[in-house]
């Protein structure tokens, strides 16, 4: 089965192109159907998974993939992802290709790997959970804008954020360890990369069994600018200003209460849990990438 968001950036326009090549590496696509929302898309591919379907493929972004991952924990039944979104994080870490030829052909000739599936509330997710600065860009983010300007859009989205964002209190607890500070963006983590080609942590990766966890504990923009441009290859670990973790569960709780962006969808507000479940998701992937461990 290929389901696909229609308002994922390029779903409308590819999905027709996705299935023919599909079907030129002898897959047998049973079905092809484009969905309004990612809700409606979830909800049929619950009914796909209830009737055991051996390989589900989604188009869609990271909020998409997200709002069905769940549905696939500790199943037989293996998830493939064609990135019809814009960041599409959690497929560049499953080492997929952004464009349609290169997609397909991991979809078809790749591997099935078992990788790791973070929970947040009652939902799933498998890129990152944010609090702060980055909330504040998916707010600013123009959906006509993003469809047509794809990443540039997020340019304009980010100095809007900058102007915005304030300090907050953070009381973080991971696997029972209470840590406090003053921040301005807490990254959740459960692939390897974020905002773009930049790592989580420098460490990170879907198949280690643990979150990936950063924080920003100054009050100051100036260290926020500085972390954004330290994100390259991960060295915004190095900075005195910023504080790393690996945890396998945790509880957020703000002052004052803050949005949460659950893989680019703005869904959640503080207090919110998390954790971890190692291997839960069987999908397709390159044979080979840092993001799936050795």
């Amino acid at each position: 089965m290929l389901v696909a968001n229609a308002k994922s950036r390029r779903g409308a326009h590819l999905l027709e192109e996705a299935t023919a090549v599909l079907r030129g590496y002898g897959l047998e696509i049973e079905g092809a159907t484009l969905f309004p929302n990612p809700q409606t898309l979830a909800r049929s591919v619950a009914k796909y998974m209830s009737e055991n379907r051996p390989y589900v493929i989604v188009g869609g972004g990271d909020g998409t993939v997200g709002a069905v991952a769940r549905l696939f924990a500790d199943r037989e039944s293996v998830l493939g992802v064609l990135p019809f979104g814009t960041g599409n994080a959690f497929a560049r870490d499953l080492g997929i290709p952004i464009s349609i030829a290169g997609a397909c052909e991991v979809l078809a000739r790749g591997q099935v790997a078992k990788v790791d599936l973070g929970l947040i509330e009652d939902r799933a997710f498998v890129n990152v959970a944010t609090v702060g600065l980055s909330t504040l860009i998916a707010l600013n983010l123009d959906s006509g804008a993003k469809r047509y300007l794809g990443r540039l859009a997020y340019l304009a989205a980010l100095v809007r954020a900058l102007a915005l964002v304030r300090p907050f209190r953070v009381d973080l607890e991971l696997d029972g360890v209470l840590h406090e500070f003053d921040s301005m963006q807490v990254v959740v983590g459960n692939g390897r990369f974020h905002a773009g080609p930049f790592p989580v942590l420098p460490e990170a990766s879907l198949t280690g069994g643990w979150l990936a966890v950063y924080a920003l504990a100054s009050r100051r923009k100036s260290d926020l600018l500085r972390m954004a441009m330290h994100l390259r290859g991960g060295r915004h670990v190095e900075m005195d200003q910023v504080r790393s973790y690996a945890a396998q569960s945790g509880h957020i709780s703000t002052r004052p209460v803050r949005r949460v962006t659950v893989d680019g969808e703005v869904c959640l507000r503080t207090p919110i849990r998390f954790a971890i479940r190692p291997g839960a998701l069987r999908v397709a992937a390159a044979t080979s990438g840092p993001a799936l461990g050795p």
